[in-house]
């Protein structure tokens, strides 16, 4: 069962149905002042939930913050060590069915989004990072979006929201490969195929992904 921490809000428009432990539906737009009331919160669902829309609001005690942290720390220390080195290869097809293979990528800057249907800041996130694509228009720069969301699952999310990068799913394989562990996760790699950056959730996003890519151009 993936789960995220808490701290995030989202848009009231976005299409996922949060599920209080003795099942009443949450609205979307007091995920913050729960979050605040319950000292943190998780979101937690597994395929099936997640085919659906569905995600579990769990509170978080003092043992699951703990755990969190450390599995986090073990997470991005792997991150971390990733960094300067050749980046994993892998093969996806896009939605289209068109197969990407990153080692076909080489003198390209490439940017990578780890992120999955239901998943609140991954979604909070996504109007920047469409407007990154706009700004990086006609230029050797790659946005590849990795989800372990079925391509079935991905175009039904997709009727409801707009991400411009270049969607891969069934990527659970190359999730494992890059260490991620936690959802949002972007990566930059550089021209000669090195992991150049890696970050999670950030309110400035846009500016630190566009950041790296400059330093590269």
């Amino acid at each position: 069962m993936a789960q995220v921490s808490s701290g995030v809000s989202e848009s009231p428009k976005q299409a996922i149905t949060y599920l209080l432990p003795d099942g009443k539906v949450f609205p979307s737009e007091k995920l913050d002042s729960l979050s605040k009331a319950w000292g943190g919160v998780s979101f937690s669902h597994n395929a099936e939930d997640d085919a659906k829309g569905i995600v579990h609001l769990v509170r978080i005690t003092e043992e699951m913050k703990r755990q969190f942290e450390e599995a986090n720390t073990r997470r991005e220390q792997a991150k971390a060590s990733m960094l300067n080195k050749p980046a994993p290869d892998f093969k996806l097809k896009d939605l289209q069915g068109n197969l990407w293979n990153l080692q076909e990528l080489r003198s390209k800057i490439v940017v990578l989004n780890f992120w999955f249907t239901s998943c609140a800041p991954c979604v909070q996130e996504m109007p920047e990072l469409n407007e990154l694509v706009k700004a990086y228009e006609g230029k050797d720069v790659v946005f590849l979006a990795l989800t372990f969301n079925s391509a079935g699952q991905v175009r039904t999310f997709q009727k409801k929201r707009n991400f411009n990068y270049t969607l891969l799913p069934n990527s659970g394989e190359v999730d494992k490969k890059y260490q991620v562990g936690s959802w949002p996760t972007s990566m930059v790699i550089d021209q000669a195929g090195d992991i150049k950056m890696t970050m999670n959730s950030s309110p400035k996003v846009r500016e630190e992904i566009a950041s790296a890519i400059n330093s590269l151009m």
